[in-house]
This record gives C-alpha cells, sequence and structure tokens, in this order.
C-alpha cells in the first residue's frame, strides 16, 4: 500500500530506504533537474549570483522553487521518514540530511575549527597546542622560529588562531609574549583576528587584555570579511540558520547588509551572550566608530546586548545618542528588533520577577549606584528613578517601613516624640544598614543585579518611547509597535505597556486579526496589572468592555475561559485555582454592560453556560482535593479527641479516696492541664465537625468563593490549636508526675514543641494561602474603588 502511495507520485517506483539510496536519489535527482528545480535550489549554481545578492522578484522566484523542490522531496521520501526533514525549510537542507543518513557513500572532509594540516610539522605543532601541550610545542617553536607565522592552507590559522580557539590561555599567554603585533594582527581566510576568535568563542578577559595590550587598540576595529556565516567556527552555522528563520517567522527579519559590512570583536561577543567580554570591548573600543555609517555597528550592538540582557552597555549606547541631540534609532525598522526583543523578555522586569518577602525586603533596601565602572571606563548613567514607575520600591527606611504592617506605629511614635534631625539619623542608619548588613547578606549581590536591570530597562524604554511618540501611522506599524503591545499584555509587562502609551496613546488600542485588543489578552492571559489599565481609560470603558471578536464572544466570553497554567500554577491546589478563576469572572461581570451576560458567542454558548463547561474538571479536582485533605485532617481531630476525653476522667495523680476530688487539684500545673485539655478537646471536636461539613458540601462553583475556603481555614485553625493545647497538657503532666526531676521535664518540654514545629509548615502555609486569597480584597476591584474615589 505504502509502495503504491509512493509510486503514484510519478517520482520514484518506493520510498526511500537504506538499501536503496542511489536508485532512489537519481530518480528524484533527475525529476528535480527536469523541473528546473535543481541547479541553485538543491545544488548550489556557482553561475548564479546567492541569494543575499538577488532582487526581490529573484528571491519571491527562488522562494516559489525551493518550496516546489521540497515538496517534491518530502512525498518522495515516504511517510516514515518525513517527520526526519519536516522541519527544514530549504530543500538543499532536507536532501543533504538524506544523503547523510542514507548514502553508502560517506567522505570525510577537514574540520575548521580543528584546523586539520597536510603539512605534517605544522599538524603537530597545533595537536600539541589542542592537547595543551606547551613543552612539545614551544620545543617545536624554538626549532623552527618562524612556524609561529605559519597558516594552514584550509583556514588560514597560526598557532595563536588554533589556541585561541581550543580554550588554551597558559599558551595564548605565552605565544603572545613570543609574537609580536604582525602575529597578533594576522587574520585567518574569515578574516578573524585572534581577538575576534577570543570574543567569539570565550569570556575570558584576561585573554582579550593581553591580546591588545600587546597587539594594540587597533585590533578593536579590525572587521572579519562580510557575508560569512560566523557559526563556521564552532560547528553551528544550521544553528544560525535555524535561528534566523525563526526571526523572520516572528516578523524580526534583519537588514540584508547586517553580514555585508563584517563584524568588530565586542559585535562579535555580543552575538555570543559573553557579558563580560562584551563590556570589556566596549570600554576599549572607539565609540565613534559604532557610530559611523549612520550608526550602523551602534545599532547593531544595541539589538544584540538587549537580546543577551547586556542592559547597561544598551543604555549607555542610547544616552550617548542622546546627548549628541541624535537619535541612533532614526528608522523605524531600527526600532522593530529592540521593541520586539523587550515585548518578549517579561522576566527583565519588575513585574515579571517572582520574589519572596525576605528577597523583597532586600530588593526595596538596596540602592542603586548610577556610576558604572567598565573596566577602566567609568561611565555616568542617567537612571529615573520615580514613584510611579516602582509603586513597589523604595530606596528610604521610611517609606520600607509604611509599607510594612508596622508602619502606621511607626509614623505615629516618629510623629509624637518630634525628635530633631530625625531624617538625617534615619539616613544615617539607612545607609549604614545597606552598606554593612544589606550588600552581605547571601544572595543581595543577585537581587541587586536584578533591580539594576530592571531600571536600566526603563532607561531603555524612556529612550524607545521618545522615538515611538514622533513616528507616523504607517512607521508605528513597521517598527511592530502594536504587535508589541498585544505580546506585552500576553505576558503581562506592564512598565512597557504604560511606557508605550504615554509615547502614544493610540497603541492602547492594538487588534489582532481576531480582533482582540490588549484587555482581551490580559483577560485571556490572566493578568491583573494590564486588566487594572481598563478602570484608567476615562469615557472608553464601557465601550471597551462591550466589544466582540470575530468569534461573538464578548469579555465575559474570555473570562469563562479557563486560564492558562502559569496562573493556575501560583495556587497550590484545584480548590483555590477554581476561586481563582471565579474571581476574574466576577471582577469582568462588574465592567461589561448587563446584556453582555446574555448574550451568546458564535457557538450559541452564554458566558455562564461557557464558564461552567470550562471549569467542569477544575470543579471535580477542587472537590477531590477538598475531600481527601477534610477526610485526612478529621481523622486527625477523631484521634485528638479520644485522647483527650480520656485524660480528663483519668486526671494525673488520681481522685481522692474518700472525696473523690483530684489529689493535685490545687496545684497551678494541674489547673493548666485542665484547661489545656478542655481547650483542645473543644477546638479537636469544632476542626472534626468543619471537615464533615465539607465532607458533605455539595461542591458548587459558587462554594469554592468563600464557602468552602473558610470552612477550611477555620478547620485548620482549630486543628492547629488542638494539637498545641495537647502537648501543652502533656507536658503540665509531666511537671505534676515528675516533681523534683527537672532535668527530665525541661527535655520532655523541648521534644513535645517537636509536633508543633512539625504542623506548623504544612498548617500555616496553607492557611496563609487561603487567608491571602478569600479574605484580602480582591485586587481586581480594589484598582476601581481607588479611581472612583
Amino acid at each position: 500500500m505504502a509502495a503504491a502511495s509512493i509510486a503514484s507520485t510519478g517520482i520514484v517506483l518506493e520510498a526511500l530506504r537504506k538499501d536503496n539510496y542511489e536508485n532512489w536519489s537519481t530518480l528524484v535527482k533527475n525529476y528535480l533537474v527536469g523541473e528546473g528545480l535543481w541547479h541553485g535550489i538543491v545544488e548550489s549554481d556557482p553561475n548564479k549570483p546567492d541569494y543575499g545578492e538577488k532582487d526581490n522578484d529573484s528571491k519571491n522566484e527562488w522562494r516559489w522553487k525551493n518550496a516546489k523542490a521540497l515538496h517534491a522531496i518530502q512525498l518522495a521520501c515516504g511517510s516514515e521518514n518525513l517527520s526526519n526533514i519536516r522541519k527544514f525549510e530549504k530543500a538543499r537542507e532536507a536532501w543533504n540530511h538524506l544523503k547523510i543518513s542514507f548514502s553508502e557513500d560517506v567522505r570525510a572532509f577537514p574540520d575548521i575549527e580543528q584546523g586539520s594540516e597536510d603539512d605534517r610539522y605544522i599538524y603537530k605543532l597545533h595537536s600539541d597546542v589542542k592537547r595543551g601541550n606547551w613543552d612539545d610545542a614551544k620545543s617545536r617553536l624554538s626549532s623552527y622560529p618562524d612556524s609561529i607565522f605559519s597558516t594552514t592552507p584550509s583556514a588560514g590559522r597560526t598557532v595563536l588562531h588554533v589556541a585561541v580557539a581550543s580554550g588554551q590561555a597558559r599558551i595564548v599567554k605565552e605565544l603572545v609574549k613570543m609574537g609580536n603585533r604582525r602575529l597578533l594582527r594576522m587574520q585567518d581566510k574569515q578574516g578573524y583576528t585572534v581577538l575576534a576568535l577570543a570574543a567569539k568563542l570565550t569570556d575570558n578577559i584576561n585573554m582579550a587584555e593581553r591580546i591588545i595590550k600587546k597587539g594594540g587598540n587597533e585590533m578593536l576595529t579590525i572587521k572579519t570579511k562580510g557575508g560569512d556565516d560566523c557559526g563556521d567556527y564552532n560547528g553551528d552555522a544550521k544553528k544560525n540558520e535555524d535561528d534566523k528563520a525563526k526571526k523572520n517567522t516572528d516578523g524580526e527579519e534583519e537588514e540584508e547588509e547586517e553580514d555585508s559590512k563584517g563584524e568588530i570583536p565586542v559585535l562579535l561577543a555580543s552575538a555570543n551572550c559573553h557579558k563580560e567580554m562584551t563590556r570589556y570591548l566596549f570600554s576599549q573600543t572607539p565609540i565613534d566608530i559604532l557610530f559611523d555609517n549612520g550608526g550602523y555597528y551602534g545599532l547593531l550592538l544595541l539589538r544584540r546586548c538587549i537580546s543577551a540582557e547586556i542592559f547597561d552597555v544598551a543604555v549607555i549606547l542610547l544616552q550617548h545618542r542622546l546627548n549628541k541631540k541624535t537619535s541612533l534609532t532614526h528608522k523605524a525598522s531600527g526600532l522593530r528588533s529592540i521593541v520586539h526583543a523587550l515585548a518578549h523578555m517579561p522576566y527583565a522586569f519588575r513585574s515579571g520577577a517572582q520574589l519572596q518577602w525576605w528577597q523583597q525586603l532586600i530588593y526595596n533596601a538596596l540602592r542603586l549606584r548610577t556610576r558604572i565602572d567598565l573596566y577602566g571606563r567609568s561611565i555616568e548613567i542617567v537612571l529615573h528613578i520615580e514613584a510611579d514607575e516602582e509603586p513597589a520600591d523604595t530606596n528610604t527606611l521610611a517609606d520600607l517601613l509604611a509599607t510594612h504592617p508596622l508602619g502606621r506605629i511607626f509614623r505615629t511614635i516618629s510623629a509624637l516624640l518630634l525628635v530633631k534631625h530625625l531624617g538625617r539619623l534615619l539616613g544615617r542608619f539607612k545607609h549604614v544598614v545597606q552598606n554593612s548588613i544589606i550588600r552581605n547578606l547571601p544572595g543581595s549581590d543577585q537581587i541587586y543585579e536584578m533591580k539594576m536591570n530592571h531600571y536600566l530597562v526603563l532607561e531603555i524604554l524612556k529612550c524607545l518611547s521618545r522615538r515611538i511618540s514622533v513616528l507616523e501611522e504607517s512607521e508605528l506599524h513597521e517598527c511592530l509597535a502594536y504587535d508589541t503591545m498585544l505580546v506585552a499584555a500576553k505576558n503581562g509587562t506592564i512598565e512597557f505597556i504604560n511606557s508605550m502609551r504615554n509615547a502614544n496613546l493610540d497603541l492602547l488600542w492594538a487588534m489582532d486579526k481576531n480582533k482582540r485588543g490588549i484587555f482581551s489578552h490580559a483577560i485571556l492571559n490572566r493578568q491583573e496589572k494590564v486588566f487594572e489599565l481598563i478602570h484608567e481609560i476615562e469615557g472608553r470603558t464601557e465601550m471597551i468592555a462591550s466589544r466582540v471578536d470575530v468569534f461573538k464572544n464578548n469579555m465575559l466570553h474570555l473570562a469563562a475561559e479557563l486560564g492558562p497554567s502559569s496562573d493556575l500554577d501560583t495556587r497550590s491546589n484545584a480548590a483555590l485555582q477554581m476561586q481563582r478563576e471565579l474571581h476574574w469572572y466576577m471582577a469582568v461581570e462588574k465592567i461589561v454592560p448587563p446584556k453582555c451576560k446574555d448574550l451568546k458567542n458564535a457557538d450559541g454558548k452564554k458566558a455562564r453556560e461557557l464558564f461552567s463547561r470550562n471549569h467542569e474538571s477544575l470543579v471535580k479536582g477542587g472537590e477531590k482535593w477538598a475531600r481527601d485533605t477534610a477526610s485526612s485532617f478529621t481523622l486527625v481531630g477523631t484521634l485528638i479527641i479520644t485522647i483527650m476525653f480520656a485524660a480528663a476522667f483519668t486526671v494525673p495523680g488520681g481522685n481522692d479516696q474518700y472525696t473523690g476530688i483530684p489529689i493535685f487539684l490545687k496545684k497551678h500545673a494541674f489547673t493548666v492541664f485542665i484547661l489545656a485539655d478542655a481547650v483542645s478537646l473543644i477546638t479537636s471536636s469544632s476542626s472534626v465537625l468543619i471537615f464533615i461539613g465539607i465532607l458533605t458540601s455539595r461542591y458548587a462553583e459558587k462554594d469554592f468563593l468563600r464557602s468552602l475556603p473558610l470552612k477550611l481555614l477555620f478547620g485548620l485553625i482549630t486543628l492547629f490549636f488542638s494539637v498545641a493545647s495537647m502537648m501543652i497538657a502533656f507536658v503540665s503532666t509531666l511537671s505534676m508526675m515528675l516533681k523534683g526531676y527537672r532535668g527530665v521535664v525541661i527535655a520532655a518540654m523541648s521534644l513535645a514543641i517537636i509536633p508543633v514545629l512539625v504542623l506548623i509548615p504544612t498548617l500555616l502555609s496553607l492557611s496563609l494561602e487561603i487567608l491571602k486569597s478569600t479574605l484580602r480584597p480582591n485586587l481586581l476591584t480594589a484598582k476601581k474603588k481607588r479611581s472612583e474615589a
């Protein structure tokens, strides 16, 4: 059957196998040649220009022929082999892959990276260097000093090139001492000096420093040959092609001239995400060369630094041009890749950082330096730290305390004492705390770097928004400003959206092909901060809330969809996830017009019906979790009831045989025992009754909003008190029974704390999560209340 289907294509007789590649490839090649799809498509044609040199018409023709050839190869190879080549977008790549996989004629070719060489002496010298055998290499160089300048015919590399490419830092150091400027400035066949190789392949600052010191600062401006694939040095040319194809699919086409001018070392370092190497080379490279030819190198370095998260260099580049009263991004096409990269980096913004409470305290208390020392070159950067950009971030001790629950007490005491020069004292105290304590805490360096990056990204946005604000409508589309607003809404990058809408308010009304704007995407992706912006749009809130997409879904229909896993995973269990979904639905329900509740979408579903259908499995999961949790805690509570009830009638020391009164009745420890026993019995009984109420609940959708979480919360609290009271009763009993054995009693008291400490993390984390999500004001509606006030 498979053979028949292959034969019916008219190209080959049977599907490709290991034993028929020669016949199969001959038939396919003849077919492609006959259709004019072989030369220049599958096989390079030296008589025709390369793809990068063609005009637009030739490019379109090439794409059409490439698609036909690729389709023919995919059909001819058979269904079993199709999965191996379907990822390729070029017919030539698919053909070569099948040839490597199925052809028996496998030939070995020299690897440029390894530097294979016919000359036996040079080969041995280079082999010694690659293995790190400096003694033998030094001996060979001593015998033939000129061999240090000898190059391989295949790649044109010297022994110093090989040492750098092999990562032999010690040998590089020795060769730099032995060589001269001529050696260090020699270029291989692709135009790489040893500094260019070091920038591309390593992040070794010491190596680059030695090379520059010996070879001169001119090495920083020596360019590689244009049009060469830098990936050849690492054997990752294919990876680079895939990355470029991915960029093109994202709408981020680079300018065709990018490789035509060659690249200087700092560009190679940034392209390979070598952060420290990029900073060092940038500090040494003459700034003017980056801004020659219309700032081509500067713009390329800016794009790469943002993609590699080297934000300090990017800010310096942008602010340097602003000081010169010119713009590095004077073309809309130059803005495109920068804006696109920032919109896809939510983790680079404060809103995308997930910090623990102790990390947040350190983050708030850290003070940023505005002077950056880049390897000897001290550079002042301007950071506009404003309250409206970072509402959660404060740099003064008073502001930090104001955000704490004890802040109100602090302000009251300060007002009553009226201590003179209190502000100065607080400032000095804050400085001591920051320099002596906070900066020495574990993890503070990483948090400081994170905070600095957040502010650097905001500075980049400020510079870009100045340029965005003067663009025409066509230029806004060209630089993908509208598209990136939707991406930022999906990622919840509120800083990006605020900066862009301040530059041009029209960007707030960006729509995708389904007629969904940023608020629709904020609802679908459960992005609170972006959704809250709808309350700040005066006079247009109702119009936005009543919009429908191409599927006739209004905002309430979108809220009825199941939230993404990234949002649901912020809650530890299905019950609280369902509560989160209900909060979102209710928040959207409050802003849409009443008629939207009864409107049907293209599938004939009302929003509430859609919500119930989409959350059916989540309701079942929440029910299962609540039942399992209640059953487990009910068992614990029942055991405590049994123990404490029996303990109430078998008091320590027994009763007086004549009066029946407990012997230790007048002891303080006995009073503690009776109170603890009663509290434990009452609280455990209450917890069991609460958990039984959970087990018998009907688990309707609305029950997950407050009823079930509050029952579970009160059940956990009472269970905790019952366990703690039980341990107090146990300790008080020991103190009465073992009077005079204080050491034993103290040891028993210490051990009695262990069960409480074991129980606290489990109960406390779950109780706090329920308390936070149930009892605190809903953030989705708090913004509206503040705006109305």
